[in-house]
């Protein structure tokens, strides 16, 4: 079987929006007209363009770095930092009207040194169908669902973060989470038994 790309991701306009949001984009060539010279073509990183400098997506942040991590969150919708019972810290927040926590655990005893992120979220909707949640987990590959005890629908995204994790990864965890939110509740929650 020949993969081919989807026909979206073929085009050119696609593969410019795809490297301009992962920060990738290519030199942008700047025209300057001076009445005495000729035009003079300059290169202009990509950051330059908009006059506004864009994180450095190569940046170490380390799960300890609360303050970073509630800063990208709030990129994506509403958060802030609250701690579990066990004093573990965890992020509260929402994305487009998407309850989610993001537990830090694996942690040491004073609450730092965390290796685990999980993204969580629960929905209060009973009599899902299982069939639902397994097709879900057939097609996500960095997702998983489940069902409580109490048949409440879930869905996690766990990552390690030994050793930190780039801005750019966190980035795209936070891009799959919030593409996790918006396709659980289509894909699963309206499937009853």
């Amino acid at each position: 079987m020949l993969f081919r790309l989807p026909r979206c991701l073929r085009t050119g306009l696609a593969a410019a929006i795809f490297l301009v949001g992962a920060g990738l984009a290519p030199v942008a060539i700047a025209v300057s007209v001076d009445n005495d010279l000729p035009a003079t073509k300059t290169p202009v990183a990509a950051g330059e363009r908009t006059g506004s400098a864009k994180p450095d997506i190569s940046k170490i942040v380390q799960a300890d770095d609360l303050s970073a991590m509630v800063g990208i969150a709030l990129g994506y919708g509403d958060a802030e930092l609250s701690t579990v019972e066990d004093g573990d810290p965890v992020i509260v927040g929402e994305i487009n009207g998407v309850a989610y926590q993001l537990f830090f655990l694996n942690c040491a005893g004073d609450h730092t040194g965390c290796t685990i992120m999980n993204f969580y979220a629960i929905w209060d909707v009973q009599d899902v169908a299982i069939d639902a949640v397994n097709r879900f987990n057939r097609t996500q590959p960095f997702n998983k669902a489940y069902l409580t005890p109490d048949n409440l629908p879930v869905v996690e995204l766990n990552l390690s973060t030994v050793g930190g994790m780039t801005r750019g990864q966190l980035d795209d965890a936070f891009e799959r989470w919030t593409i996790a939110l918006a396709e659980f509740p289509r894909e699963v929650l309206g499937e009853t038994r």
